[in-house]
């Protein structure tokens, strides 16, 4: 099977992870994208960020009328920190007949550089990159190792976990940025 990875804390899930998700999905012919919330994300030591339980919970009740997707706890880790290049080794070793796609956003292009292994990553995994409306592409001129990545061009939908949360923070409505199944739940969650 065709298997994309949509990594990521989900703090809070919201409807810009389906559209990638979506994108992907079609424009790769893919079998299955499965979400994957990080368990302790090495790169962000937000004390915001809610239990791992609590965001699985979110997106697979967020993911129920999408059958192609699916919550996923590979990367449930609490203990160490949760690094893609070993997450990815585990899945090859347990799926051996799968193959993988790891999704991530433009966003996190220039910070490639600081992932743990990152270089095994880009010789060893599909890496594939969607489009986001913030992210300034002058920046990418001098980066080498952008021919190992796939892009996917998508409408651009102009959400972040963290505009999620500051809305709520300040009694705003979040109705149409995140699934209208988990509204209610996030709202009680992050208020």
């Amino acid at each position: 099977m065709k298997i994309g990875l949509l990594g990521g804390s989900f703090n809070p899930v919201h409807n810009g992870h389906i559209a990638m998700a979506k994108a992907v999905y079609n424009e790769l012919e893919l079998d299955k994208i499965w979400f994957l919330p990080s368990g302790n994300h090495p790169l962000k030591k937000n004390t915001e960020i809610i239990s791992f339980d609590k965001r699985f919970k979110l997106i697979d009740s967020a993911l129920k009328n999408f059958p192609q997707f699916e919550a996923s706890e590979f990367d449930r880790n609490y203990e160490n920190l949760s690094y893609t290049d070993e997450l990815m080794k585990r899945l090859i070793k347990d799926f051996p007949s799968d193959e993988f796609f790891f999704i991530v956003g433009a966003d996190i292009i220039a910070e490639l550089p600081l992932w743990h292994n990152w270089k095994w990553l880009l010789d060893n995994v599909n890496i594939v990159v969607v489009n986001r409306p913030e992210v300034d592409r002058a920046n990418w001129k001098n980066m080498e190792y952008l021919k190992k990545l796939t892009f996917i061009e998508m409408k651009p939908v102009d959400v972040s976990s963290s505009m999620i949360r500051e809305k709520i923070k300040r009694g705003k409505s979040v109705s149409g940025l995140v699934p209208e199944e988990v509204e209610k739940e996030i709202y009680r969650l992050y208020f």
